[in-house]
């Protein structure tokens, strides 16, 4: 069973476990809906995204 609508705290796990492993859809059409109706949740994921590719960029440099 799908199940749609999901709280701050699911889409919060979702957002951080995204990284590790692949979304199976019905999480993904979850998150979607959630950020369309939840503006700090956007928020959250645009900064998880930040801080990932800053710790990319580290890296990068770090390895040069």
């Amino acid at each position: 069973m799908i199940k749609l609508k999901i709280t701050c705290r699911t889409a919060t796990q979702i957002i951080l476990q995204a990284e590790d492993r692949r979304m199976p859809l019905s999480e993904r059409l979850s998150l979607r809906l959630h950020h369309r109706i939840c503006s700090n949740c956007r928020r959250f994921a645009r900064q998880v995204q930040l801080m990932r590719q800053a710790s990319a960029r580290w890296r990068q440099q770090a390895d040069e």
